[in-house]
């Protein structure tokens, strides 16, 4: 499964040369990873409620060419490992139809309190929709 999520590229995300900042990308992926989990049938606040988290252990990111203001970008995000307590995610970036950014982040699912947490056990069916949307690079 991918998943496509557009972004308006706000003025307060650029630089003083006009250029989005790099911090500005994780939050993108953010909005990507939420909007992923969404479509997946699992969104945050279904985890949430349940306690559980994928929280970010890991962050890969390659800057490939600049984004500006004004314009909107489409991440697509897929999932491309998953185990019982790991998921590793890869993010596109793309602006003007052009990839300008490549990401791949690295989670551990952790339960109500805090721990590491077996979603293969706690929810198999959420886990079995993950590991059948894994698109292996």
């Amino acid at each position: 499964m991918i998943s496509e999520t557009v972004i308006d590229v706000r003025y307060p995300d650029c630089d003083p040369m006009g250029i989005v900042h790099h911090a500005v990308y994780p939050v993108w992926y953010e909005i990507a990873r939420m909007d992923y989990f969404e479509k997946l049938g699992f969104g945050y606040s279904a985890m949430h409620e349940r306690g559980i988290d994928p929280p970010m252990v890991d962050l890969h990111v390659m800057y490939k060419s600049p984004v500006r203001y004004p314009g909107t970008v489409t991440v697509r995000t897929r999932a491309t490992y998953t185990a019982p307590k790991k998921l590793r995610l890869h993010y596109e970036t793309y602006y003007n139809g052009a990839l300008v950014n490549a990401c791949d982040t690295f989670h551990i699912w952790t339960g109500p309190d805090g721990r590491s947490l077996d979603m293969e056990a706690a929810l198999p069916e959420v886990y079995k929709k993950l590991a059948a949307a894994v698109e292996e690079e």
